[in-house]
C-alpha cells in the first residue's frame, strides 16, 4: 500500500472533498466520534455591550409553571429583527441581571432557528443564548449481590441547533442573536453518510464558518473509526467553497499521507471542478493514472467534461462529454474519445464518437439524431471493459425529420442512416430517405342527415361505396452499400449505388356491417410505380462464360399491382373449474382468411426482365435494382388463440393473459412447386414476472427424397408429393417437423431481508460517469423479459458485478434449444443453458456470484466468471475473475462503500485481451 503513495495524494484529493459538506445541514445528530476538547473561552466579540434603551422589556415576575410559555416582544427601539419565542418546564428570570434560565427541555425559536438544550441562558444585556447540558447523577452498583455501588455521572441534554430543517449538535454552544455571530464546542453531525466533528466551530456571519481542529469519516462505529481525515484549520463559505490546512488521512490512528493544503467547491447540485483521477495497472500497458480532467457546469441546462487517461506503454487517450436540456424543448448528448500511438516511426489515431439530440420544432414536427461511430472494429476490445460493448458488431445512426398535418391526415418524414458492421468493416449509407403519406381517407363521403317531419333524426342506411378509401404512399431513397468482393485470393471492397423512388396508392373496402353478425370482411387495391435513374441490359460472354451487364443512365419506370381480400371473426368460450379462488378461464380464438393475387411481373410481356441466352439455356435478368416479387395467388389461413385467466373476488379480483397459441399456413396457386406453406405454430406464455416461456414450430406437408451419393450421403431434396399420399395416411404421416425452438427465463430469489445493512442497489462501477446509472434498475421491480433490455451502464467500463446485497440469494436460469430438421437426414441441434446473476450470502459479509453460459450439444463452458465480494464495514472489496476462454481475466478492487468517496479505491487488472488488461 505505501508502495503508490503517490497515487493515493491524488486520491485523496477528492476525498477531503467532503469538508466542503456543510456541517450544519444534517437529518440526525451523531454522537461524539472523537476525544473531547479543553472548555469553551469565549471571544469578546460576542459579548458586546448594548445601550439600555434597546433592551427587551421584561416582566416584573416570571412563575415557575413547569409549562410556562413566554413570547418576548422587541420595545420600539430594539435592533432584534423578530420575536424570540421560548419554552421549559423551569422559567426563572432575574431582572436585576437581566438574565433568563430555561431549564428542562429547552426551546428557543429565533427567526428560522430553533435550539433545543437541556438548559439554556439568554442574557438579554449582551443578546448572548447559551445553551449546554446538564450533569445527571445516579448510583450503580458494581456487584451482582449489590453489597456497593458508584456514583455514575453522564451529561444529558446536549444542545441541538436546526436552522433552516438542518440540525447540528455540540457540547456547548453560545450564540449572539443579534450579530448573528456564535461558537459551538465539539460540534458534529452527520450529512450524506458522513459523520464531521469540530473541536470549536465559530460563525463569523451567515456564510462564513472558521472550524478548529475538524474531522471527517463515513464509518459509521462512534469510536476508533477504521478511517477518517483531520484538519487542523478549515474555513466554510457556505453554498461556495471550503479551505482546509493541512489534510491528513488516518487508517484507525495510522497517519498514511497528507496534503499540505485544499481548496473544494461546495456548491449545491451539479457544479464545475477538478475530476479525481483512479490509479490501476494492467499486464499489457503497466500502469495507468485515468479520469484526470475538469467538469464543467455553467447553467442548469448545459454541462462538459474533458478527461484523460494515461497509460504507462500505450500513451494518452482523451475523452469528452457533454450534456444538454431544455425542458419541452430540445435535449442531447454528445461524447467522443481520441488516441494516438506511434510504432516503429507509424502514427495509428483511434477514436468514437456518440451524438445524440431530439428537439420539438413545433407541435406537429420533430427532428432527432443519433450517431454512432468508431474509426476501427477493434477499438472497443481494446479499451473498452463493458461485455456488451465488446459484443457489439454494427454501429448504428439515424437522422430523422418528421412533419404532421393531422387535419389532412398528411405526414412527411425525411431520414439519413449509417450502418457500420465491424465485423467486415463496411459501410451501408441511406443518403436520404424521404417518405410522404396520406392517410387513409374516405373516397365518398356521406351525406348529412336529414330530419322527418315525424319527428327527430332518420338513420340512413350506409351505402356499399361509403366504406371505400384509398391511402398514399411515396419513398425516395438513394442508398450506398459497400461489400466484400472475393478475387484470386484478394479481398476488396466495391461500392454498389441505388437510387430509387416508389409511388404506392392503395385502395380498400371495408364491410360497413359484419357479414351474419360475426364476420368482418376487408378489401384491398394497391397501385405501385417506381421510378429509378438508370436500367440494365444484359449480354452473354462466350469467352468468359458469364452474363454481362450494361448500365443504360437515365429515366424508366415500373408499375406493379396486387389485390387483397380478407375475413375474420372472433369466437368466445368459457369454463370455471373449481380450483381455489379460481372464477373463469376464457379462450379467445380468432381465425382469419386472406386471398392475395398478384401478376408474374418477370413475365416479358411487362417488359420488366431481360431472358439471355447462355450455354445452359435461358435465365431471366432484372433490369431494375430491388426485384418485384414473382406472381402470386394464395390463400393464407391463421388463428390465433388467446387464454385468459380471472380470480379472485372484489377488490382482490385480478385478470391476466395465460398464454398465447397460433397457428398459420397458406396455399400459392402460381408456384411450381410445393404450393402449400409450412404450418408456423407460436406459443407465449408469461404468467409471472419471474417467468416466461415462448416456443415455436414448423411442419412440412411434403416427403423428404434421400439421395446419397459417394461424396455425400445425407443429400436430398423436399419432393413434390404429399404424405398422407401413397397410403401415407393410414399409418398417421401428415406432415414432419422441420423446425423447433424452446426457450424459457426463469428468476429465483430469496426473500429480500427489508432490516439489513443494505436495503438498496448497488450502482454501477461508472468510473468515467459518462452514462447515469439507469433508474428502472430495481430488478425485483421488472419482469424477466424487461431485465435485459435495462441492464446497460457505461460503454468504456464494466457492467455492474453485484446486485442487491439485502436478498440472500438470486439466479437466474436461461434456456435455449434449436433442432433443424429440414434435411431430416442432417439435421443440426443447438442448446444452450445459461446462468446469469447468480448470488449467495455464505455469510454475513461474504457473497459471490456466478455467470455461465453452458453449450448442452458440446458439453462444454461456452463462457463463465465469478464474483467475490467482501463487506469489509466502511470499506468493501471486489474481484471479479474469468478462469479461462478468449477473455481469461481478473478485476480487483477495495473501494470506500459511502457513495461521496467512491474515488477512494485501489483497483488491479490482469489478462491480455485489451489495453487495460480486461
Amino acid at each position: 500500500m505505501f508502495k503508490r503513495l503517490y497515487t493515493y495524494l491524488i486520491i485523496a484529493c477528492g476525498a477531503v472533498g467532503l469538508f466542503a459538506q456543510n456541517p450544519f445541514e444534517s437529518s440526525s445528530p451523531v454522537g461524539d466520534t472523537f476525544p473531547k476538547m479543553p472548555d469553551l473561552v469565549l471571544p469578546d466579540t460576542l459579548a458586546a455591550e448594548m445601550p439600555d434603551t434597546s433592551m427587551l422589556a421584561l416582566p416584573d415576575s416570571v412563575s415557575a409553571d413547569t409549562m410556562a410559555v413566554d413570547s418576548l416582544a422587541k420595545t420600539k427601539k430594539s435592533d432584534i429583527d423578530t420575536t424570540i419565542f421560548y419554552d421549559a418546564r423551569s422559567i426563572y428570570t432575574d431582572v436585576e441581571s437581566r438574565t433568563t434560565e430555561l431549564t428542562g427541555d429547552a426551546v428557543i425559536k429565533y427567526g428560522g432557528m430553533t435550539l433545543k438544550a437541556e438548559k439554556i441562558t439568554l442574557d438579554w444585556k449582551n443578546y448572548l443564548m447559551t445553551a449546554e447540558s446538564v450533569a445527571d447523577s445516579q448510583w450503580v452498583y458494581t456487584d451482582s449481590t449489590h453489597s456497593d455501588s458508584v456514583m455514575h455521572v453522564e451529561y444529558i441534554g446536549k444542545p441541538e441547533l436546526n436552522e433552516g430543517g438542518s440540525p447540528y449538535v455540540g457540547d456547548k454552544m453560545v450564540f449572539n442573536y443579534k450579530t448573528q455571530k456564535g461558537i459551538v464546542v465539539r460540534g458534529r453531525t452527520e450529512l450524506e453518510g458522513g459523520k464531521y466533528v469540530g473541536q470549536q466551530i465559530k460563525r463569523v456571519n451567515d456564510d462564513i464558518f472558521h472550524i478548529k481542529n475538524s474531522s471527517f469519516t463515513t464509518c459509521d462505529l462512534d469510536t476508533n473509526p477504521h478511517f477518517h481525515f483531520e484538519s487542523a484549520k478549515m474555513k466554510m463559505v457556505m453554498k461556495d467553497k471550503v479551505i482546509v490546512k493541512p489534510v491528513v488521512m488516518y487508517m484507525g490512528h495510522i497517519p498514511m499521507l497528507a496534503l499540505p493544503f485544499a481548496v473544494f467547491p461546495i456548491k449545491s447540485g451539479r457544479q464545475s471542478g477538478i475530476l479525481t483521477p483512479t490509479y490501476s495497472e494492467s499486464s499489457t500497458e503497466g500502469r495507468s493514472l485515468r479520469n484526470m480532467g475538469y467538469y464543467w457546469a455553467p447553467s442548469d441546462y448545459f454541462d462538459a467534461k474533458l478527461s484523460m487517461d494515461y497509460f504507462e506503454k500505450a500513451g494518452f487517450l482523451f475523452r469528452g462529454s457533454s450534456n444538454y436540456n431544455v425542458r419541452y424543448l430540445l435535449n442531447g448528448s454528445m461524447s467522443g474519445s481520441y488516441t494516438h500511438k506511434e510504432t516503429n516511426g507509424n502514427k495509428t489515431r483511434r477514436w468514437d464518437m456518440r451524438v445524440s439530440h431530439k428537439q420539438d420544432i413545433s407541435p406537429s414536427s420533430r427532428f432527432s439524431v443519433s450517431g454512432y461511430f468508431v474509426s476501427d472494429k477493434d477499438y472497443y476490445k481494446d479499451y473498452s471493459t463493458n461485455l456488451s460493448t465488446r459484443l457489439t458488431r454494427e454501429m448504428r445512426s439515424n437522422a430523422t425529420y418528421t412533419k404532421s398535418w393531422s387535419k389532412q391526415k398528411l405526414s412527411l418524414s425525411v431520414n439519413m442512416s449509417r450502418v457500420h458492421d465491424l465485423q467486415d468493416d463496411v459501410v451501408q449509407e441511406t443518403l436520404p430517405q424521404v417518405s410522404f403519406r396520406k392517410g387513409q381517407t374516405q373516397i365518398f363521403k356521406p351525406k348529412k342527415k336529414s330530419s322527418r317531419s315525424s319527428g327527430g333524426s332518420s338513420r340512413r342506411d350506409s351505402h356499399w361505396y361509403e366504406s371505400l378509401y384509398f391511402s398514399y404512399n411515396s419513398n425516395l431513397i438513394n442508398k450506398n452499400r459497400e461489400y466484400l468482393s472475393y478475387a484470386n485470393n484478394d479481398t476488396t471492397k466495391e461500392m454498389d449505388e441505388t437510387r430509387q423512388m416508389t409511388h404506392d396508392f392503395s385502395f380498400s373496402l371495408t364491410s360497413p356491417k359484419k357479414f351474419f353478425g360475426f364476420l368482418s370482411m376487408n378489401q384491398y387495391f394497391n397501385v405501385s410505380e417506381d421510378w429509378f435513374d438508370q436500367e440494365k441490359t444484359y449480354s452473354w460472354d462466350t469467352e468468359s462464360e458469364s452474363i454481362d451487364p450494361d448500365t443504360t443512365h437515365g429515366f424508366a419506370a415500373r408499375h406493379t399491382f396486387d389485390y387483397r381480400a380478407s375475413a375474420n371473426t372472433k369466437l368466445y368460450g368459457m369454463f370455471a373449474p373449481p380450483i381455489g379462488d379460481l372464477q373463469a378461464i376464457r379462450h379467445v380464438m380468432t381465425p382469419s382468411l386472406s386471398f392475395t393475387y398478384q401478376p408474374d411481373f418477370s413475365d416479358p410481356q411487362w417488359g420488366y426482365y431481360e431472358e439471355i441466352e447462355t450455354d445452359d439455356g435461358v435465365e431471366k435478368r432484372d433490369k431494375f435494382s430491388g426485384t418485384p416479387s414473382t406472381g402470386r395467388k394464395s390463400v393464407s389461413l391463421s388463428v390465433q388463440n388467446l387464454f385468459q385467466m380471472k380470480r379472485g373476488e372484489g377488490e382482490k379480483e385480478k385478470k391476466f393473459d395465460l398464454f398465447t397459441m397460433n397457428f398459420s399456413t397458406g396455399y400459392n396457386f402460381e408456384a411450381e412447386k410445393n404450393k402449400l406453406s409450412d404450418l408456423s405454430t407460436s406459443w407465449n406464455a408469461n404468467p409471472m414476472k419471474n417467468f416466461s416461456l415462448s416456443a415455436s414450430t414448423s411442419h412440412s406437408f411434403y416427403k423428404w427424397i434421400s439421395e446419397p451419393t459417394t461424396s455425400n450421403s445425407t443429400y436430398g431434396y423436399k419432393s413434390n408429393n404429399y404424405l398422407f399420399k401413397d397410403g401415407g395416411w393410414k399409418s398417421g404421416d401428415f406432415m414432419r417437423m422441420t423446425n423447433l425452438r424452446l426457450n424459457f427465463s426463469l428468476r429465483l430469489q430469496g426473500k429480500k431481508d427489508k432490516g439489513g445493512k443494505d436495503d438498496e442497489e448497488r450502482p454501477f462501477e461508472n468510473i468515467l460517469d459518462e452514462e447515469e446509472p439507469d433508474p428502472l434498475l430495481e430488478e425485483e421491480n421488472l419482469s424477466v423479459l424487461e431485465e435485459d433490455l435495462l441492464r446497460r451502464g457505461n460503454r468504456f467500463e464494466n457492467e455492474m458485478a453485484m446486485r442487491s446485497l439485502s436478498i440472500p440469494w438470486q439466479a437466474s436460469l436461461n434456456f435455449s434449444f434449436s433442432n433443424n430438421k429440414s434435411n431430416p437426414l442432417n439435421p443440426t441441434k443447438r442448446y444452450y443453458m445459461g446462468i446469469r446473476g447468480a448470488e449467495i450470502n455464505l455469510t454475513r459479509n461474504w457473497r459471490i456470484g456466478y455467470t455461465a453460459q453452458y453449450d448442452l450439444e458440446k458439453k462444454e463452458i461456452a463462457s463463465h466468471s465469478f464474483t467475490f465480494h467482501r463487506d469489509l464495514h466502511c470499506w468493501e472489496g471486489r474481484v471479479d475473475w474469468v478462469p479461462s476462454g478468449p477473455s481469461k481475466r481478473i478485476y480487483v478492487i477495495i473501494n470506500i462503500k459511502a457513495r461521496v468517496l467512491q474515488d477512494l479505491k485501489i483497483e488491479k487488472r490482469g489478462g491480455a485481451s485489451s489495453m487495460l488488461g480486461y
